[in-house]
């Protein structure tokens, strides 16, 4: 069984090959593309918001963004699916 939910999210970043200081707070928090913001959620569930934030930077491939970011809530994967195509029509 996992422990709290701090070790959790550590887990899944370093699954999906982000570095502790790229995950938490070592950076400030970047601006979402306005563009996407009619696909999110308000609120973004934090965690969620790091993998896309690091996959907008080019720090995460689409592949682990896809696998990542609905992790915190099903519901995202249609916000997933919307975020890439709005990203891909740009």
């Amino acid at each position: 069984m996992h422990g709290d939910a701090g070790s959790l999210q550590s887990e899944r970043a370093h699954a999906a090959g982000l570095r502790r200081d790229q995950a938490f707070g070592a950076t400030e928090t970047r601006t979402i593309r306005q563009d996407i913001l009619v696909c999110l959620p308000e609120p973004l569930h934090p965690v969620s918001r790091m993998f896309l934030e690091h996959w907008l930077a080019g720090d995460l491939a689409t592949a682990e963004f896809l696998r990542w970011f609905h992790m915190p809530n099903s519901a995202y994967l249609s916000v997933a699916e919307c975020v890439l195509a709005v990203v891909a029509g740009a």
